[in-house]
């Protein structure tokens, strides 16, 4: 990833500023394939071994013997031979003929549609919206936020949307990681890939993951993952830091003195220019790829209250982003074993 990243050139990367939320979803998705590929010994072919007078095995496949007197060999043996040299076919059982049942790395991937076809529109909306906004909209915003993040001067409700993007990789982590063993993909890449780019990077995992509900402890997890995402002070501090985005950015006094013209101000950005109308759209998937998480992850805990995992899901989706924050505070703690 680092080496992909750093191999960009400089207009690679004013390209990444001009067109941030389209490019990096891009280049963050294809980046994070080859990364998993390169990282896993499935993802590359291994061919025979031929071996004289011993028998090979690799990756639990076994080649047949080959009993080929070396010493004897003349041109007119090879020619009366010929028929007779048979060359070592791997088998998983032992027997003659291809392989074709050789795990791959792309066998066993199961495809979720509704993740799978949240990612392609996603990914079709932002090329298009790019594509069709006045030139130098998009940048016009990212250089104010550049110039004063704290106060840009635009509209105080995209600007809470723009922070909570970059903060959403911390719930995302705490709900996918305790049941990311077994998983085709490793979760890490692609999680920690969500802080730049949003659901273009989170799409391919989520699309390819299987859903474990499956009980576990904390001694089954990371280091990280049970000391600090399941860490209960770690949660509430997360959560408190999604709640003060609404109040640091201004939109919670815009909302209660003036919410017309709050929500006004946002629909003229909306319509204007792409990264805010796409990041609109990222945040409203990854907070709805969120909560439909929670139910999953309710039942790995053992959760046997009255309220329904589904109504807990819809609740945290209620209020984006602070409430699967508040969630991960307040779910139950798995046991230390």
């Amino acid at each position: 990833l680092l080496l992909s990243l750093t191999t960009l050139s400089k207009q690679h990367l004013n390209y990444l500023r001009l067109q941030p939320t389209i490019m990096k979803g891009i280049y963050t998705g294809v980046t994070l394939i080859v990364a998993c590929a390169a990282s896993l010994p499935e993802a590359w072919s291994f061919a025979p071994v031929l071996t004289f007078g011993q028998t090979t095995q690799k990756l639990g496949q076994t080649s047949k013997r080959i009993d080929f007197p070396i010493n004897t060999i003349t041109p007119s043996a090879i020619t009366s031979q010929r028929e007779t040299i048979f060359i070592a076919k791997s088998s998983n059982d032992g027997s003659d003929g291809n392989n074709s049942d050789a795990p791959g790395f792309f066998s066993g991937i199961k495809i979720s549609p509704p993740y799978a076809l949240a990612y392609i529109l996603f990914l079709g909306y932002a090329y298009v919206r790019q594509s069709s906004e006045p030139d130098g909209a998009s940048m016009e915003i990212i250089q104010q936020y550049i110039a004063d993040p704290l106060n840009p001067g635009f509209n105080e409700l995209f600007i809470t949307i723009f922070n909570l993007l970059g903060l959403y990789v911390v719930p995302m982590a705490c709900l996918l990681m305790p049941g990311a063993k077994d998983q085709k993909l490793p979760a890490t890449p692609f999680v920690l890939g969500s802080m730049f780019g949003g659901y273009g990077a989170l799409g391919i995992y989520a699309s390819t993951r299987t859903p474990n509900a499956s009980p576990v402890s904390k001694a089954d997890l990371g280091w990280f993952t049970a000391n600090i995402l399941e860490n209960k002070l770690f949660n509430y501090f997360i959560a408190l830091v999604f709640s003060s985005a609404y109040i640091t950015s201004g939109a919670l006094g815009a909302f209660i003195s003036d919410p017309l013209q709050l929500i006004k101000g946002y629909g003229d950005l909306f319509s204007e220019t792409a990264i805010v109308s796409v990041s609109s759209l990222d945040f409203a998937i990854l907070t709805i790829a969120a909560a439909s998480f929670i139910p999953e992850d309710l039942s790995r805990r053992g959760y046997e209250g009255k309220v329904a995992p589904e109504l807990v899901a819809l609740c945290t989706a209620l209020l984006p982003g602070v409430g699967v924050a508040l969630y991960c505070a307040l779910r139950p703690s798995l046991d230390e074993e």
